[in-house]
């Protein structure tokens, strides 16, 4: 089945989490490992990992790590963070890398970014691991790890130690700075804030050796350190220089160290989850008023066309939107009385980045009046019903008055099928939407609601991103048309669609959240 240029442009822009395979290659034989993709980086999973190329796994639920143990070595990983610490097992020695994005958990499993784990692997396996594509291939060529990594002083000895906080050093990483805090015992994770570039660091119940950090040299972000006391508990006062982003603060128990972590800001390379979660903040809303210009839509009772009540509806919701909600930015694929291909409305929706995709319609049928009446919100997926067919074929022939309406012509029942089975990795997100506009709708619309239903709108298939069709009434309905086109009729539709949209948005921000961080 050949999927042509429309659909390959909608799988572009997907960028919803999805499970996949990477095939591992030792000794000529080949195996399959789990994955999991965000916004295109292969996620392995550690718990699999660990069958082809170590010895041993281990996985503490309570503290979502887990340990991949080789003959010599071991490396551990936490979920929802970006340190990977490599340990000697017979020394016990150690040293800490920085990963560009965290590390995931999934499934009571730590899943790994395997492209920026791969040198890791090596070092703890001793032996030349590499990453062509999506295939693992490990070689006989075997690694001198003590020789390759530049080790850390045994501080897990910790005899005749004074303070609570013994050690610190600061080193450059690829991401920024780091700075690590060596503990005599378990200790409660330090609070902190950033204020005038200088980085406030809380310690409860334990004390600092002041030497060691008087002694520390300007390194990477980190200008000078000062430690006070405030009411009898150390804080740390740390000077940072310009350029930093953000900063995380985590703690081993293992290992025994603070890690206090300052991002570079041009050092991104790739992003962070939190970076994700700020792309997937919901703070673009796109609406589409359907039809306009020389293409009216349906003609309604007393010769009302479609195409402005739609446009007077987008701009009452927009109104709503703008006046309320300074963070959210509304996108209109049309302002005025212009006519607009419906391919260029899903392409505008995507090169603003949208987060939710609303095309506004009104229903009619050929004989005119009519007792039928009623709103209908639409999903896309392959039309179920008659009636939900035809009107996707009546919203859909606006490409008649297009320059190239060939364009959609790959769009037969085959390819339709995988286009809306791309667009399943939103649809939970669409529908959810959809059952809080329907809810909305009943109560505070004087039109009736005939419910949720799908049918293949093209307008929804450009947009890669939730989104829904919404059939406001029947312009050939007598009680329909007098109400939609009434500018109390107008105001209170744009309510209830307001008003879902920033019940979803709630939603939305935090399902997105929970999932970059659990499941990947």
């Amino acid at each position: 089945m050949k999927i042509k240029i429309l659909l390959i442009y909608l799988l572009l822009f997907l960028t919803v989490n999805y499970a996949g395979i990477i095939t591992l290659k030792k000794d000529g034989k080949k195996a399959q490992i789990n994955s999991i993709e965000i916004r295109g980086l292969q996620f392995v999973s550690s718990r699999e990992l660990s069958k082809y190329i170590a010895d041993n796994y281990y996985f503490n639920s309570e503290k979502e790590k887990s340990e991949i143990k080789f003959v010599d070595y071991k490396l551990k990983f936490t979920a929802n963070n970006q340190f990977v610490i490599l340990t000697d097992k017979k020394s016990n020695k150690h040293q800490i890398f920085q990963m560009p994005i965290s590390a995931v958990l999934k499934d009571d499993d730590i899943y790994v970014p395997i492209k920026f784990v791969i040198k890791y692997l090596s070092y703890a396996a001793t032996s030349k691991i590499t990453l062509q594509e999506d295939e693992v291939i490990i070689h006989s060529q075997n690694i001198d790890t003590k020789k390759e990594v530049t080790w850390n002083k045994n501080i897990l000895d910790r005899n005749s130690i004074t303070y609570d906080i013994f050690s610190a050093k600061i080193e450059n990483k690829a991401n920024g700075t780091l700075l690590r805090l060596g503990t005599k015992r378990k200790v409660i994770k330090p609070t902190s804030s950033i204020t005038n570039n200088t980085l406030y660091v809380f310690f409860t119940d334990l004390s600092i050796d002041k030497n060691i950090i008087s002694e520390l040299k300007s390194k990477g972000f980190i200008k000078k350190i000062k430690v006070k006391h405030i009411n009898g508990n150390p804080q740390m006062e740390i000077k940072l220089r310009s350029g930093f982003d953000k900063h995380e603060i985590s703690y081993d128990e293992d290992i025994g160290e603070i890690l206090i972590s300052i991002h570079n800001k041009s050092l991104r390379g790739e992003s962070s989850l939190d970076d994700e979660i700020d792309k997937w903040n919901f703070d673009v809303i796109v609406l589409d008023a359907g039809h306009g210009g020389k293409d009216p839509g349906a003609i309604g009772l007393g010769g009302v066309k479609e195409k402005d009540i739609n446009l007077a509806i987008v701009k009452e919701l927009g109104k709503l939107l703008e006046k309320s909600n300074k963070n959210l930015k509304v996108v209109y694929t049309r302002e005025g009385n212009s006519f607009l291909e419906l391919y260029k409305r899903g392409k505008i929706a995507n090169e603003k980045k949208g987060n939710l995709f609303i095309s506004v319609h009104c229903n009619s049928t050929q004989k005119k009046p009519t007792n039928a009446r009623g709103f209908e919100v639409y999903l896309l997926r392959p039309g179920k019903t008659k009636n939900a067919i035809n009107i996707a074929e009546f919203e859909n022939s606006v490409i008649s008055m297009e320059d190239n309406p060939s364009r959609y012509k790959q769009l037969n029942d085959e390819n339709f099928i995988l286009v809306s089975m791309a667009h399943s990795s939103y649809m939970r997100y669409s529908e959810t939407f959809a059952d809080m506009l329907n809810t909305e709708w009943i109560k505070s619309v004087e039109i009736p609601s005939r419910g949720i239903k799908q049918a293949g709108f093209y307008v929804l298939v450009g947009a890669s991103m939730p989104g829904v069709l919404i059939e406001s009434g029947f312009l050939s309905n007598k009680k329909d048309v007098k109400y939609l086109n009434s500018k109390k009729g107008q105001k209170e539709i744009a309510e209830a669609i307001y008003n879902s949209i920033i019940k979803y948005r709630n939603y939305y921000e935090s399902s997105i959240n929970t999932e970059l961080h659990t499941e990947g």
